[in-house]
């Protein structure tokens, strides 16, 4: 799939026209990006269709730049800009401190063109002395520069686990294989992956290995044999298959799934039995006694079954001695954080619900941005929210089977106001508040703005409650713990963001905030029809987290139950 490298392309011309000072062309460059990225289908599956301009943001232009790269793997605009500007900026601009400016003033003076050029100047201590910059700044690129290295070769799940699921329908049209399974930390649903782990049991090892090596993913080979391979796939990850006989296919289930923590808490308990364990089953002396099936396995252990998402050696293992693994969240029935044309949105409310039905909602709300303080998205003002929400009773009028709420993402400001007026919350279904700016606010003070925020009666929701962005920028300094009291003490809900590059709150966080009684709400943050998917991403994220239904306000099965959930 050329989707990702495409989306990459596109970001990157925005960011050299907005080096240029050019106006409006980057943000449509971007939205188009937004859209590709997050595509479900093969862009050039659109391409043969002459499908192109349905992706949302896709014109004419862009459309014309998008067959040009599918036909000859370049695009002339973004190669006479990289000529322009010798930039790596798409790297460069993965450090949250800095942005255009700062990038063409360190390019100036420094003649920094990459992260390598970057970091040795950091060391040096160089960039300190230029006009803008000091020995802090330092400090936030270093940390920075250090964020990035923890994922590199590392890849968000909500872009992995479509192309997992794809290859592994691709390879059961495979009438030999009787079993198949991802595995690895795509199973716990980690939110990044180092590669993707694939199963499988067949009577034609030879037949399977050659349709896997001839996958259309398949970029390089980089080793073929009779029970594993391994290539590297055009999304710039590897991905392994392994052929299991049925009988063993339980322990290899278990096995490549891990933690690897996880595994080795179970050998420890299965040497204390004088069994072993390892990928092909359960051993007394030399004899199997389980192997088929990972519940055979725990049972033989004494231990209940531990769900995928929980194998992370945290206190799984001792819930599991003493059949206490808690029944986690499986469904919700609703999506309550997602944009619409009114903001920066990509699809009007009527078809962003249409959507949303298809996957099985009874309920969503729509939270486009409000305006006042608020920079990086269109916002509504306040001579919009009557407009919106007759839209919104018209949407509902004419659909059945789903119901359209009334909301917005009110920007929580420096001093913990929020900047829509009371008068029109309170006509709201659900309001969400979120910190869009002044992300670097000492700890204190940015709990303190967090918790004034709550206590406006009409914020029901939190939103992405640490603001992080993974691979791009660490969650601003707050401490959980006081938001968590405040939450609880004044019933207000705490979001898990589920958009592929957030899910935060982090599965860590879900988990102290169950712990300390609060209410969490699941929300894709969808711009597009394409990004309600991610909602799989937040499911994962909670049931990591360790949440059940009781915990979650979006496992409320309908509109009723959910608002006697918003006190």
């Amino acid at each position: 799939m050329k989707n990702r490298e495409i989306a990459r392309i596109f970001y990157e011309i925005a960011d050299l026209l907005d080096l240029k000072g050019i106006a409006w062309s980057p943000r449509a460059y971007r939205n188009a990006a937004q859209a590709i990225e997050s595509l479900s289908e093969d862009i050039e599956v659109l391409y043969k269709k002459d499908r192109l301009e349905s992706i949302s943001g896709v014109g004419k232009s862009i459309k014309e730049k998008i067959i040009e790269y599918i036909e000859t793997e370049k695009i002339g605009t973004h190669t006479k800009l990289k000529k322009e500007i010798p930039i790596e900026y798409y790297n460069l601009r993965k450090i949250p401190s800095l942005g255009p400016k700062k990038i063409k003033h360190l390019y100036e003076e420094l003649n920094i063109k990459n992260l390598k050029d970057l970091e040795k100047a950091v060391k040096s201590k160089k960039i300190r002395k230029l006009e803008g910059f000091g020995e802090k700044s330092e400090e936030e690129i270093l940390s920075g520069i250090q964020m990035l290295s923890k994922i590199k070769g590392r890849q968000l799940l909500g872009y992995v686990l479509p192309i997992a699921n794809e290859i592994k329908q691709e390879l059961k049209k495979d009438k030999t294989i009787t079993q198949i399974e991802v595995v690895g930390s795509l199973r716990r649903m980690k939110e990044t992956i180092g590669d993707i782990d694939i199963l499988v049991v067949s009577n034609k090892p030879k037949q399977v290995m050659d349709k896997f090596t001839s996958l259309k993913y398949v970029e390089k080979i980089k080793s073929k044999g009779k029970t594993k391979s391994t290539v590297f796939l055009d999304i710039g990850i590897d991905c392994d298959l392994r052929i299991f006989n049925a009988e063993e296919f339980g322990a290899a289930m278990m096995y490549f799934t891990g933690s690897k923590e996880h595994n080795i808490a179970l050998r420890r308990i299965a040497l204390k039995h004088n069994l072993k364990l390892n990928e092909y089953g359960l051993f007394k002396d030399k004899k199997s006694i389980a192997s088929k099936t990972e519940k055979d396995i725990y049972s033989k252990l004494n231990l209940q079954f531990v769900p995928p998402e929980m194998r992370e050696n945290k206190g799984e293992v001792e819930l599991a001695q003493k059949n206490k693994i808690p029944n986690l969240i499986s469904k919700v029935y609703g999506d309550l954080q997602m944009h619409s044309k009114w903001s920066d949105g990509a699809y009007t409310i009527e078809e962003m619900a249409k959507a949303a039905k298809k996957l099985g909602h009874e309920y969503i709300l729509i939270t486009d941005h409000s305006l006042a303080d608020l920079t990086i998205a269109q916002g509504l003002k306040e001579s919009d929210f009557k407009k919106q929400a007759k839209e919104i009773d018209n949407v509902n009028k004419k659909l059945n089977g789903i119901t359209v709420l009334k909301g917005v993402e009110a920007n929580i400001k420096k001093d913990g106001s929020v900047d829509v007026p009371n008068k029109i919350l309170k006509e709201l279904d659900i309001v969400l508040g979120a910190v869009h700016s002044n992300f670097k606010m000492p700890k204190e003070k940015m709990t303190e703005r967090i918790m004034k925020a709550m206590e406006n009666e009409h914020v029901d929701i939190i939103a992405h409650p640490t603001g992080r962005v993974i691979g791009k920028r660490n969650g601003y300094e707050v401490d959980l713990d006081k938001i968590f009291e405040k939450a609880k003490q004044t019933d207000t809900i705490l979001e898990i963001d589920c958009y592929a590059n957030r899910l935060d709150l982090n599965a860590d966080n879900v988990r102290r905030a169950i712990q300390q009684g609060v209410k969490l709400s699941i929300g894709t943050d969808a711009h597009s029809i394409d990004h309600l998917r991610f909602i799989e991403l937040g499911i994962g994220t909670a049931r990591r987290g360790w949440a059940q239904d009781k915990d979650m306000i979006t496992t409320a099965k309908t509109v009723k139950d959910l608002k006697k959930q918003l006190k």
